[in-house]
């Protein structure tokens, strides 16, 4: 077998994988975020460019219920979420009113034997 040409086409099937994702490139953000406690809270701050997104928070296998409140670049909450377990919000960011949003996750009640409860919030462009 010819290694040479095997890695060749390996090489290629890569670039042309990555090529496409640079000329159409997904706009989700996803991230775990501090553990927290039941009671407690912590911020996020994400920059977020003009468009309509999708929010997504929930703990790991739902131990917890978190809960959510977006805050626009002039400090105004515009948007939350609280309802039992995980929260998914859809909201628009105007022409003009983008830049580094606040985002407060909190976490009303965990059941974690092992300790606290890990928070993945993740931001998607609903196209």
């Amino acid at each position: 077998m010819n290694y040479q040409r095997l890695v060749c086409q390996i090489s290629l099937a890569c670039f042309a994988v990555l090529g496409m994702e640079a000329l159409q490139p997904q706009a989700a953000m996803a991230k775990w975020f501090r553990s927290l406690y039941a009671g407690q809270h912590d911020w996020v701050t994400w920059t977020i460019d003009p468009g309509e997104y999708v929010l997504e928070a929930s703990t790991l296998l739902n131990l917890g219920d978190v809960d959510i409140e977006i805050y626009d670049t002039t400090g105004q909450m515009f948007a939350s979420g609280k309802k039992l377990g995980g929260e998914t919000i859809f909201f628009s960011v105007p022409q003009g009113t983008e830049g580094d949003f606040k985002i407060k996750y909190s976490m009303p009640f965990c059941i974690n034997p092992a300790g606290a409860c890990p928070v993945n919030i993740n931001i998607d462009s609903s196209r």
